[in-house]
């Protein structure tokens, strides 16, 4: 499990580093474009907050796996707070995360196919940013969950 666990961490750090460079290149583009006024690359701007959006989720998934997101004094495991207090942040981990599922999922079922303003892409390229960071970080409160009652 832990195999796994380090390799899906270190897919989704490398998708996040493609990411952040996609989004400096895109950023560095848009920047040259108005500043040279060039027209032809204004969709660079939509395709800067696309990345800039994902960027954020992953980030904050790795944030948690790496238990760096919301540092509480007790969250880890060498602790002296006790598995009572892990397991109550992991529940309430697993509540946030329900809702990031829920409401991603029911944005992505209104909007998913409408085209973006710009570049005509389906919104869900972005809503779905939010359904992946609740699924995210419920695997990583299940995971720990499961570890408190190993």
């Amino acid at each position: 499990m832990q195999r796994t666990g380090h390799w899906i961490t270190l897919i989704l750090s490398v998708i996040g580093v493609c990411v952040v460079a996609a989004l400096i290149i895109t950023t560095g583009l848009g920047a040259i474009g108005r500043y040279l006024h060039m027209t032809g690359v204004t969709w660079s701007f939509e395709l800067v907050g696309m990345l800039f959006l994902w960027t954020t989720m992953i980030g904050a998934v790795l944030a948690e796996i790496a238990g760096e997101n919301v540092s509480i004094d007790g969250n880890s495991v060498t602790s002296s707070r006790g598995q009572g207090f892990r397991l109550y942040h992991n529940l309430i981990l697993l509540l946030v995360a329900a809702a990031f599922v829920w409401s991603g999922l029911a944005m992505l079922g209104r909007t998913a196919f409408v085209p973006t303003p710009v570049m005509r892409a389906p919104s869900w390229v972005v809503h779905s940013s939010i359904a992946f960071l609740g699924a995210g970080l419920g695997v990583v409160a299940l995971v720990r969950i499961l570890r408190i009652f190993r």
